[in-house]
């Protein structure tokens, strides 16, 4: 009937059920939050590596002096960004097709890439051959014999201006492993492989294109803390500073005459006079330690009134 009304249990039942759409409403709307890629906030700055920052810069200017050889025009070059990224995500963003070398520096572990893109080949081939250095709006084709030649004189050119840059912080070999043209093809790396990425912009005759340096992130680590010091501001005089105020620190020297054992009740009923017999023979060498740790052996001897020892040597790593 229209008039009855509700009991406490049906009153109870829709409570219940009211929560329950309540309960879904808030697990769908936290479905729809994705958690955040902190990768997308990864960059390295100029100041956090300053090594990685001047060959870089030895690098974009030796590339203006190399590429002259090639272009009749001096081109203007200008680093864009350092970004670590996915291998993953860096190749599928590469236009088809796209000049990629693969190199390696030793002594770093891991394939380089240096990516060219098709845009500026059109446009050094254009400028070469007397033409305006406007690109050519050609997708989707393969290089030509002659833009595949010039490609690896370009390629060329960057690997030995950047061995030369490398060379102002490290020493280093760089040597070509290949050539690639189609992107997907690339497997020298995981996808999920972290990449330290140069994006550099190329200007020749007002036309622009983009040429790329990938380095495996995991290569540079073990040589991070050495790339974070910058080799132009160390100086000899510097050096022997520090040298002289590590001089002046003072040491704790040990000499170990030798070990005994012997019982409590013995060492209770000891006495002026009584004598302890060491383990070391006479003519054996002692063990000498700095700050607790073992380093040389020498002979117990006398100078004019006083105790002195001999040094006879290092010790090895396994003594």
């Amino acid at each position: 009937m229209a008039d009855e009304l509700l009991s406490q249990e049906e009153i109870n039942l829709l409570l219940k059920g009211l929560g329950k759409e309540e309960e879904k409403k808030r697990v769908v709307e936290e479905e729809k939050v994705k958690p955040l890629d902190l990768n997308l906030f990864e960059h390295i700055s100029a100041g956090r590596v300053p090594g990685l920052e001047l060959i870089f810069e030895k690098w974009i200017s030796g590339l203006r002096r190399g590429l002259t050889s090639l272009v009749v025009t001096i081109p203007s070059i200008f680093k864009e960004s350092v970004n670590i990224v996915k291998f993953g995500d860096l190749v599928t963003k590469l236009p088809m097709p796209c000049a990629i070398g693969l190199f390696n520096i030793e002594p770093l572990r891991g394939v380089c890439l240096l990516i060219i893109e098709p845009k500026l080949v059109y446009i050094m081939v254009s400028s070469v051959f007397g033409g305006s250095a406007k690109p050519s709006k050609v997708e989707d084709r393969d290089f030509t014999r002659i833009e595949i030649k010039l490609i690896q004189k370009l390629l060329n050119v960057c690997y030995q201006e950047l061995e030369i840059a490398w060379g102002t912080v490290m020493n280093v070999k760089i040597s070509p492993v290949g050539m690639e043209t189609n992107p997907a093809l690339l497997t020298v790396a995981r996808s999920k492989e972290k990449f330290l990425l140069l994006k550099l912009l190329v200007v020749i005759e007002g036309s622009e294109g983009y040429i790329y340096l990938a380095i495996p992130d995991g290569a540079i680590t073990p040589y991070k803390d050495m790339l974070k010091g910058s080799p132009e501001v160390r100086s000899k005089g510097l050096d022997d500073a520090i040298f002289r105020s590590f001089q002046k620190v003072p040491i704790k020297l040990e000499v170990l005459l030798g070990e005994a054992y012997i019982s409590l009740r013995r060492l209770m009923e000891l006495k002026e006079g009584d004598t302890i017999t060491l383990d070391k023979p006479l003519r054996e060498p002692l063990e000498i330690r700095v700050e607790g740790l073992p380093k040389l052996s020498a002979f117990l001897g006398q100078l004019a009134s006083k105790k002195a020892l001999k040094i006879q040597g290092y010790l090895k790593k396994e003594d």
